[in-house]
Formats: structure tokens, sequence, C-alpha cells
């Protein structure tokens, strides 16, 4: 009966994936540099943690920062989880102050064995999320009879979409020898797929001898991506466990279908007729992501407690695309977190695990002589169902990005993320018929 409870929970979870997924009504500025706003896929067990990830081994977590890790799943369970979160942003500058809010879905995953030392993930996470507009008014200072005259326009940019990754990722223990066992590797395949939409605009507002324009720009994206995992786990006396992570990100090309598209046009009232097409045609153009790499180190007793550390580096340096509107830089992102569990076998209130952690990025986006560094803190805690052999994870994480100095804006985010997590016991051969 509690198998029936989970696979109905499971399809009901899967009902409201696409509406989920559509909810995007944030406006942010810097996505519109790389391929947009890229810190968007969160599991809530981990974001409630700083984002430690590298060295985080779990029987109820699928955990897709670290392929490796996919072996902590229990050989007779299958793993599934979805997450969803709401994020609040205040934008500022010098003069202007604005908010934007979003709700969305941040994970699908499922995992499961294929024998005792192999073991299967398949999820989808967003990539990337690109939403802007930003308009300027240009008020002409000369005179209508000079030669270089320019009458008062304004400008708009514009833009949205994003990249999703379907994962599929496979992790192997070898387990015929003691020291070996030790060990865990793994590897993500994904598929990244998506569409980046680009516009800008300039109006004339009615002058005389003035066209108004618009140029639009749209990519599809279709792709693979690859990474690595490993982990080392070294049992202590005490039996506690000293757990070592690393992943590696290889380098790739994305690409991409554009399609462009120019043309003048005039207002009429609201509204505006377009009058002549200017350029209109479809291209090719690549996408070149950069290497990363990230380490970690754990500490943590069984059902009891977990602290971790997390460093990853990223070559955005070598990051090209024909849409980037600036130079970014090689950035370096540090991360810690901690769980704790007052007591496993105590009452409900003491079998919650409660969970700590802070994260600091130095920025990848440069401008104004200037890196947007983010940091952020955060916490959160998982509620377990007995009889569903489910947890509900909340997690709750502020922090900010960028600077009012150098006529740039800071962003402060306030983001609330629930994620539920079911776990049961499906390749169990019965003894009785």
């Amino acid at each position: 009966m509690q198998k029936r409870y989970n696979i109905l929970f499971l399809f009901v979870c899967l009902f409201f994936v696409f509406e989920a997924k559509s909810q995007y009504t944030m406006s942010s500025p810097y996505s519109r540099y790389g391929i947009g706003t890229t810190d968007v896929a969160k599991n809530q067990y981990i974001s409630s943690m700083g984002s430690v990830s590298q060295a985080l081994r779990k029987n109820n977590l699928v955990n897709f920062q670290n392929p490796a890790s996919y072996t902590a799943v229990d050989t007779q369970s299958f793993v599934f989880d979805i997450g969803f979160s709401m994020m609040w942003k205040n934008l500022s500058s010098q003069e202007l102050h604005s908010s934007s809010f979003l709700s969305s879905l941040t994970n699908i995953a499922m995992a499961f064995p294929l024998s005792k030392s192999l073991k299967v993930a398949v999820g989808l996470t967003p990539l990337s999320d690109v939403s802007y507009s930003a308009s300027d008014t240009l008020i002409s200072g000369a005179d209508i009879n000079d030669a270089d005259y320019i009458p008062t326009y304004s400008e708009s940019f514009d833009a949205s979409g994003g990249l999703d990754k379907l994962t599929f990722g496979l992790a192997y223990q070898p387990l015929f020898n003691a020291f070996l066992s030790r060990f865990s590797i793994g590897f993500n395949l994904s598929y990244v797929f998506g569409n980046l939409y680009y516009s800008s605009l300039v109006d004339f507002a009615g002058a005389q001898g003035y066209l108004n324009g618009r140029a639009e720009r749209n990519y599809n994206v279709s792709a693979f991506d690859f990474d690595l995992g490993l982990q080392y786990i070294q049992p202590l006396k005490n039996g506690d466990n000293l757990t070592l992570g690393l992943t590696l990100g290889l380098p790739s090309t994305y690409s991409a279908d554009e399609e462009y598209f120019r043309y003048t046009f005039i207002n009429s009232g609201s509204a505006a007729t377009m009058q002549d097409t200017v350029e209109y045609g479809n291209s090719s153009t690549d996408i070149d992501m950069p290497l990363s790499i990230a380490g970690g180190i754990s500490y943590e007793r069984h059902n009891k407690f977990f602290i971790g550390a997390d460093v990853a580096y990223t070559k955005w340096s070598d990051f090209s695309f024909v849409q980037n509107f600036t130079e970014l830089k090689d950035n370096l992102k540090l991360s810690f977190g901690t769980e704790f569990i007052p007591n496993i076998y105590g009452s409900y209130l003491q079998k919650i695990s409660y969970r700590l952690g802070m994260n600091y990025d130095n920025g990848y986006i440069y401008l104004n002589q200037k890196r947007l560094s983010k940091m952020g803190v955060s916490c959160g805690l998982s509620i377990p169902i007995k009889k569903l052999g489910t947890n509900i994870n909340l997690s709750f994480e502020c922090g900010k990005m960028g600077t009012t100095d150098n006529d740039l804006m800071r962003e402060n985010y306030y983001s609330l993320g629930l994620s539920i997590t079911a776990k049961d016991r499906w390749f169990v051969k019965r003894k009785y018929r």
C-alpha cells in the first residue's frame, strides 16, 4: 500500500511540472551577460547548506553537482525528488529602485540502482534564465538647424528565455575490494536545450524625417554537455566518515540556430505598425562554454551531523558568444554548510534535520571597473513523513549581488524553497507469493 501512495505522489508531482516551469516573471539586468543568470538550479537540500555538494553523499538525495554521489543510493531503493522556489529581488542604484518576483520549478530528479555497484540518475534542471527590460531617453541639446542634429529619442532593450538540462548520470563504486570500495566515480551526460531572445528598439517619437527601428535576434540552442565526478570516502575508527569530492566540467560548444530580423515601424496611437524589413535571415553560431572544476571536503556522523566546505573555479574568460556584452572574468566560489539531527530515535521534532550555510562568489561579470561579487546565507530543515518514506525539505536564502558604486545596480534577493523527496524500496524480491 505504501508503494502505491508513493507512485501516486510521483505522478501528481509530474502533473504540475509544466505549470510550475512557466512561472518566470523576474527581471535581472545582469542576466544580459553570458548565457544569463546561471545560479538557478536549486536543490533545496543543497541550497539550505550554502550550496555545499562536492563531498555530499546521501541515500535519499539526487546530487547532480557531483555524479559520483549517486552510489550512495540504497541498492533496493528508488529516489524521486522535485523542487520549487519563490524568489524576491530588490534592485537599487543611487537613483532608482525596483522589485521583481519569481516562482519556478528548480529540479526534478530520480535515482535508482542497476546493481550493487552501479547507480543511475536522471533529471531535468534549469541551466540559465534570461529576463530583463531596460530603457533610456536621450534628450537632444542641439539646434534643429545644426548639421549633426538628432532629435530626442528613446532606446529600449529586452531579453527573455533560458536554457535547460536533461541529465543522465551514471556512477560506479568497486565493492569487490575493501580499499577500492572507498572510491566512487561518475559522469553526467546532459542534453542542453532552450531559447535566448534579444531585442533592441529606437523610437524617435514621431520626429519628422526619422524612422523608428527594431532589431530582434533569437537563438535556438541544442547541444550536449559532459562532466566527471570523483569521491573518496575514508571511514574513521569512531564510525564517522571523512569524504573528499572533485568534479570536472569539460569545455563544450553549444550549437545555436540564429534568426535575425530588423525592420522600421511607425507608431499609430498605442500600436506599432511595421513599415519595411531591413534585414531578415537565418544562420548558425556557437556558444563556447568554459572549463569548470570544483572540490570539497566533508565530515559526517551518520544520522547525527554533517559539515562540509567547497571551492569552485570557472574559467569564464574563455566564454564566447556573439550576444555577450562585456568582458567576463574567471571566478571563484566558496561554500560552507552544516546539518544537525538532534536524535534520530527521539521525538518527532528531534528527528527533523536542521541546516545552515553560507557562500561567497567573487563574480565573473566585470562592469565599469568593478567585479559584481555575490554573497549569501541560508538555512533550512527536512521534515520526515515516515509512513510515506518521504521528506519535505524547506530552505531560505538571502544575499546580495553587485554594488551601487560606479553607476551600477545592487540586487538584494530572498528565496524560499520547497522540495519533496520520496524514497521507497522498489527492488525487493518477495519470498512468498
